[in-house]
């Protein structure tokens, strides 16, 4: 019997990552995907998108203060 956890996750630059030790600090879905940014100790942030039709397509974003305060800016 294999056991995944959901929240063991790998960024889109490989770093490998459990978001259970993370505060989520944005919280969207609808019946499509889901939208969640999550921030580590570290002051980092994971911007989760998963989809539910295919979770092959799920990806995971690493970011820092710097690129959010770029985004906060568009």
């Amino acid at each position: 019997m294999t056991v995944t956890n959901p929240d063991l996750i790998v960024t889109t630059c490989g770093r490998a990552l459990d978001l259970s030790n993370t505060e989520l600090v944005i919280e969207r879905s609808n019946s499509l995907f889901s939208y969640n940014i999550h921030k580590l100790k570290s002051g980092e942030y994971v911007i989760a998108e998963k989809f539910y039709a295919n979770p092959f397509n799920n990806r995971y974003i690493l970011l820092n203060d710097d690129q959010i305060e770029l985004l906060k800016n568009l």
